[in-house]
């Protein structure tokens, strides 16, 4: 079979399942063959081998189930960045760049020198931030594969984190005396939600926090005299606005940015 017709033959597996069947085809080519999405346009009348016909299909089958195709790639993108992910690891979205735009505009602002990314997963955060300033930065997270992909990315792309085990400010405990600013995308999803098939097969622990998403804030702050004096931005969901409001508005002061959609996304504290 030329790679034309595999193409062809994954595209209509997917169609049902994708927007993008197109170019996800080509993304399931690519990891098949080894070979970039461009390279596999320039080469369309090649003949591809039976072994790889029949793993291509097997895995536009598996997309189609709902499978996360950023898992099946093991590629993800963020912040201009190319990231390893795998099964496990929290994956992240195109949202989330605008904590790292807020995160950089206060690091200069005051002139932060140490940044803890609480939840790192992935690492995106803690490497986008590391690649754009000179500050030192800590990762943190509860989960040991989250923490070994974070520390792959940071080494691919050459950066110093100081990488942590352990839940919200426990790892971060010898350090917080010198940690200006913590960033974190957390769980914040209601386990009372129906989530689409693919965000379905992401680490529960990365998505959900309690019946109306607040449990992870609620810990994280329940000792507000540890991040005294600390600037804090996390990400959140529009419909948590009022609910933050009423837990942290004796905390400092309190402000909420919008994503590129125009929803309510972050909030940052700056702790009194």
């Amino acid at each position: 079979m030329k790679l034309r017709e595999l193409y062809t033959t994954i595209k209509d597996i997917l169609k049902e399942a994708s927007e993008s069947s197109g170019s996800e085809a080509l993304s399931i080519l690519s990891k098949v063959t080894g070979r970039s999405r461009e390279g596999l346009l320039m080469d369309f009348e090649e003949e591809v081998s039976e072994a790889q016909c029949q793993l291509a299909v097997s895995l536009a089958r598996k997309r189609a189930s709902g499978y996360p195709l950023q898992y099946i790639t093991e590629k993800c993108y963020f912040y201009g960045l190319e990231l390893y992910v795998c099964e496990g690891v929290f994956i992240p979205r195109m949202e989330t760049e605008l904590l790292v735009d807020l995160s950089l505009e206060v690091m200069e602002e005051k002139n932060i020198k140490l940044v803890a990314d609480v939840g790192t997963g992935t690492g995106c955060i803690a490497v986008a931030i590391a690649l754009n300033s000179q500050c030192k930065v800590l990762a943190t997270d509860v989960s040991e594969k989250a923490l070994e992909v974070a520390k792959k990315n940071a080494e691919k792309y050459q950066v110093q984190i100081e990488i942590l085990k352990g839940p919200y400010l426990e790892p971060l405990l010898d350090f917080l005396d010198g940690v200006q600013l913590i960033v974190s995308n957390p769980p914040y999803v209601s386990t009372l939600a129906q989530l689409p098939a693919d965000v379905q097969k992401e680490p529960p622990e990365a998505l959900f926090a309690g019946e109306d998403g607040l449990d992870f804030y609620r810990n994280f702050f329940s000792v507000p005299s540890l991040l005294r004096g600390k600037t804090i931005i996390m990400e959140m969901s529009q419909e948590q606005e009022s609910g933050l409001r009423e837990l942290l508005q004796n905390l400092g002061t309190l402000s909420f940015f919008k994503d590129q959609f125009n929803r309510t996304r972050f909030f940052k504290l700056e702790m009194e």
